[in-house]
C-alpha cells in the first residue's frame, strides 16, 4: 500500500533532524552518507522513492530507455533515487534536472557526481549528490527501475519515503512510516522544550533530562 498523502504532509511539516531522531529510536539505518544539495542553500524535499539501479556496462546492448524517458514515466511528487555504487562519474546535468523539475518530480538523489552545478542550482527542484565532476559516464549504464538499491549507504526500495534537506538525505522504509511519525509526534514538542530551556538558561539538570527523554523510544 502506498504511503498516504497525509503521512507525506506530516513529514513535510517537521524538521529533518527530528525525523532522524525518530529513526534512531527505532533502529532504522536510513541515513545517506555525504549527499548534499547541489548549489547549497536551504533546499528541502519529501516524496515517494522510485529507484534506478546503475552498474558497469556489460556490452550486451543498452537498457532500452533514456534517462529522460525514465523520468517521463514517473509521477509528480516522486523522488528518483540512483544507486550507482558511489561512482565518481557524473550521471546527470542541468538538462536532466530541469526536465525532471518540469515533469513535477520532488527531487533527484544520486550517490554519483553530477555536472553543470551552476545550472542545477538554478533549477527550483533540488538535486542531491556526492559532488560535482566533469568526468563523463563512459562505463556505467542504467540496469533496472524500481528494484532494491543501496544509495550512499542506505537501502532504498520503491515506495519508501525520501526526506532531504541541506543537512543530507534520509530513506524511510515504507512499512515503518506510521511508526516513524508516531515517534516524531513525541519528539517534536520535546525538541521545542529543549530549545526553550536553553534560551531561558534553565538549570543544566533540566536540559539534560529533556535530552535523555528525547532519546527514549515512545511505546
Amino acid at each position: 500500500m502506498s504511503v498516504s498523502e497525509s503521512a507525506i504532509a506530516r513529514l513535510k511539516s517537521v524538521e529533518s533532524g527530528i525525523v532522524s531522531d525518530a529513526m534512531m529510536r527505532l533502529g532504522i539505518c536510513g541515513w545517506m552518507d555525504g549527499l548534499y544539495p547541489v548549489g547549497g542553500g536551504q533546499r528541502r524535499a519529501v516524496g515517494r522513492a522510485r529507484t534506478l539501479l546503475f552498474g558497469p556496462k556489460r556490452g550486451e546492448g543498452t537498457w532500452g530507455k533514456t534517462l529522460y524517458a525514465t523520468i517521463a514515466g514517473l509521477e509528480p511528487g516522486d523522488v528518483l533515487v540512483f544507486g550507482t555504487g558511489g561512482t565518481p562519474q557524473n550521471l546527470l546535468g542541468d538538462n536532466v534536472a530541469n526536465f525532471a523539475c518540469l515533469h513535477g518530480l520532488a527531487a533527484l538523489v544520486t550517490d554519483s557526481t553530477v555536472r553543470d552545478s551552476v545550472g542545477i542550482a538554478a533549477v527550483s527542484m533540488p538535486v542531491y549528490a556526492r559532488g560535482t565532476a566533469v568526468r563523463i559516464p563512459l562505463d556505467m549504464e542504467p540496469v533496472a527501475l524500481d528494484v532494491p538499491i543501496v544509495c550512499a549507504g542506505a537501502q532504498v526500495r520503491a515506495g519508501d519515503v525520501i526526506v532531504a534537506c541541506e543537512d543530507g538525505v534520509l530513506a524511510l522504509p515504507q512499512s515503518r512510516i506510521d511508526d516513524i511519525i508516531y515517534q516524531v509526534d513525541d519528539i517534536e514538542p520535546i525538541e521545542a522544550a529543549v530549545q526553550q530551556a536553553i534560551a531561558a538558561r534553565a538549570p543544566l539538570a533540566e536540559i539534560e533530562a529533556l535530552i535523555k527523554r528525547k532519546k527514549q523510544r515512545r511505546d
